[in-house]
């Protein structure tokens, strides 16, 4: 069963109600009205009257190699003949590095079919003039020179162009009128730039008007052989969102994000491990501890205490690998180590009763002990006595 709200959680809730009904009052009242006279793009993905997505269509049916490019011009291929780029009214503005990678594809044999006034720009077009605001209008121009650009198409018929005013070095015009050129090209290198006054001629609305389906294909060539690019990139499409975050300092910070996280947890985990108490080091390490022990024998002249002490480690470690008592003499070590084969060793019993009789006589000088010493050092290790 759900707790009752109280008084203060009730206002609350119908604040935030007042609100979002006040917020969606006001988003209908003042959201722009799409059924106006503005104009869309004409996109491949639009099926819009001034979407290209018949244009688009049409292409592929009719055996064009055609495809969507939605990566940016630095992109385009080195190889540029036989190719057609198509950038049908532009909205994203472009780079200088992009104007310079155009030019590129140009030169090199490409061919760009551009329109409207940001595609002007693009191509650096001088006195060119925009259509008057709100002006939708279809114009009708007749083709004023014989050319493959103009076969079957005498009359094309625009919506609302854009004119061309002075015509400069390299630029053909084909369609225009007083005001200027509707359709022109310009020759850059080993390929060229078609130039449209407007994107109608191959839009889903003009395309069947007067000849702008034969213009359209004139422009391109013909199907075999030919590679059409239809720029989506100037319409703001691009491949996704982490192509676009990868040409950012985002991912920098992600790294630096990952590298804060994981010294949070390592700090975290060495807080909150277990607790262990620290090690106690002895005030001495074993080679200080041997070299004092070693200088108060020197001092006292106490080699015998110190064999004696060498001497009683072995004689333990020997006597439990043998399985005799720890006290037996050194004769019944002997003794038990003949009966394994491959143990006695020349002279070592002799070595055992002198060390026993300097051990219990208390005689023994410095040389003498330490050579002793390091006889039974010898010999733990050749027994394995220390296992």
């Amino acid at each position: 069963m759900s707790a009752p709200l109280d008084s203060a959680d009730k206002k609350i809730l119908l604040l935030a109600v007042f609100l979002l009904a006040f917020l969606t009052f006001l988003a209908v009242l003042f959201s722009p009205n799409n059924r106006g006279a503005s104009r869309g793009y004409p996109s491949s993905y639009s099926a819009a009257p001034d979407g290209a997505k018949a244009a688009y269509t049409l292409l592929v049916e009719m055996g064009y190699g055609v495809e969507r490019w939605e990566r940016p011009p630095e992109d385009l291929p080195n190889s540029a003949r036989n190719i057609v780029l198509i950038i049908a009214g532009p909205v994203i503005p472009s780079s200088k590095d992009d104007l310079r990678r155009l030019k590129q594809f140009v030169a090199g044999g490409g061919r760009l079919l551009i329109t409207g006034v940001e595609g002007a720009a693009m191509i650096g077009a001088k006195d060119v003039v925009p259509p008057p605001p709100q002006q939708d209008t279809w114009q009708t121009f007749s083709a004023e020179a014989p050319s493959p650009l103009t076969r079957y198409a005498p009359e094309i018929s625009m919506e609302a162009p854009a004119y061309w005013a002075h015509s400069g070095a390299g630029q053909i015009r084909y369609y225009g009128s007083d005001q200027g050129a509707t359709v022109a090209v310009l020759r850059d290198g080993s390929g060229d730039i078609i130039w449209w006054g407007s994107n109608s001629p191959l839009t889903n609305l003009g395309i069947t008007r007067a000849s702008n389906l034969a213009l359209f294909l004139n422009c391109l060539g013909s199907a075999p052989g030919t590679r059409i690019l239809w720029d989506e990139y100037f319409h703001g499409v691009r491949p996704g969102l982490w192509h676009y975050l990868s040409n950012t300092p985002l991912p920098w910070a992600f790294l630096q994000l990952l590298v804060l996280a994981a010294f949070l947890v390592i700090t975290y985990a060495r807080r909150s491990g277990a607790l262990r108490p620290l090690p106690r080091l002895p005030r001495l390490s074993p080679l200080e501890f041997i070299e004092t022990m070693g200088a108060l024998y020197q001092r006292k002249g106490a080699a015998a205490g110190a064999l004696e002490i060498a001497y009683a480690r072995f004689h333990f470690l020997l006597a439990r690998r043998l399985g005799v008592s720890s006290t037996a003499p050194a004769a019944q070590l002997a003794l038990r180590m003949r009966e394994r084969p491959g143990w006695m060793s020349p002279g070592f019993a002799e070595t055992l009763e002198q060390i026993e009789s300097a051990v219990k006589h208390q005689q023994v000088r410095e040389p003498q002990a330490l050579t002793w010493i390091n006889e039974l050092h010898d010999f733990t290790h050749k027994f394995g006595l220390e296992a």
